[in-house]
């Protein structure tokens, strides 16, 4: 468990650790310099198998999620971040599927997630497959040209097969999760719980919506990264699907702006994720057509890898 300044909703990610009715886990709590009162929390948590670090200093995401993995003692690793929730049979399910897969050629073990925005309202973080069983064995295409549709939370990975892929480069800081499901998938087959066994929350300062842009522009450089090794098609349309989630995300976040400053803080939320929910499958659509419009995309050719300029909101 990666944390920073995340005592808001730190306990209820312990407390869904402790509640695991699987019970043989350790717990390794890597702090990145946290300023608020998250140490004190996990520290009211008097149990042999949690183990908490203070890093000596301030790094990204992927530099953290490296060190807290190089803390770890099993075969296995399972990710919990500080606002996620973990349903009390998440681990019970998953090492299940493990000891019935064992043979060494298994990497990833994931299950279904339920987003949680502001609202209350509650969404498959996974939409495209939210009425289909949940893609297993190689996944390898499926996850580099149909954007990542693992959760992290809700994944567990061979540790050994992490440190075969080399770990977190660190040209991925954002978009680090990602970056270990391609790299493991690769190389190793995925099972899959088709069963919830975990809880996104979406919320003001969740990492996906502040550094949304940022994170999807490194996405760019994971697909350049595995070109070679995918359909020239797919890769084209994948980049073209993960341009229009950087225009709607530049765009969303310009709207929440206006919006704030126009209404409530939490009608202002709530619009702003409405918004995003209902434009998203249409982004998904349109580039599933292989095609998308001129206006919507400036300057972005089908054989163009690198996006171009961020689009700015002109007053009409």
């Amino acid at each position: 468990m990666n944390i920073r300044d995340g005592a808001d909703y730190l306990h209820d990610a312990l407390d869904s650790v402790m509640a695991q009715t699987f019970m043989d886990w350790e717990l390794i709590v890597w702090d990145d310099r946290s300023t608020d009162n998250s140490a004190a929390i996990v520290a009211e948590y008097q149990d042999a198998r949690i183990r908490y670090f203070l890093s000596e200093e301030d790094t990204g995401l992927g530099r953290a999620r490296h060190l807290a993995v190089d803390q770890a003692k099993g075969d296995w690793l399972a990710f919990l971040d500080q606002d996620d929730i973990w349903l009390p049979d998440k681990l019970a399910k998953q090492v299940a599927l493990i000891g019935t897969n064992n043979d060494g050629k298994l990497g990833i073990v994931y299950g279904r997630t339920l987003a949680v925005y502001p609202n209350g309202s509650e969404w498959d973080f996974d939409s495209s497959h939210e009425f289909k069983r949940l893609p297993e064995g190689d996944i390898f295409v499926d996850l580099l040209t149909r954007s990542c549709f693992i959760n992290m939370s809700s994944a567990m990975l061979l540790r050994s097969a992490f440190y075969e892929i080399g770990g977190i480069p660190d040209e991925f800081q954002l978009a680090c999760d990602y970056y270990l499901f391609v790299a493991i998938a690769r190389g190793y087959r995925a099972k899959a719980v088709d069963d919830i066994v975990c809880y996104y929350r979406i919320h003001e300062d969740s990492l996906s919506r502040v550094y949304r842009e940022p994170m999807i522009l490194e996405t760019f450089v994971l697909l350049d990264q595995w070109a070679p090794l995918v359909d020239p098609l797919l890769l084209a349309r994948s980049r073209r699907f993960h341009y229009a989630l950087r225009v709607l995300a530049i765009s969303v976040i310009q709207l929440r702006s206006f919006v704030a400053s126009a209404a409530p803080c939490g009608m202002a939320a709530y619009h702003t994720c409405f918004l995003g929910r209902l434009l998203t499958p249409i982004a998904v659509f349109v580039a599933g057509c292989g095609r998308l419009p001129g206006w919507l995309l400036p300057g972005l050719g089908s054989g163009e890898s690198s996006p171009p300029a961020s689009p700015v909101w002109k007053p009409c």
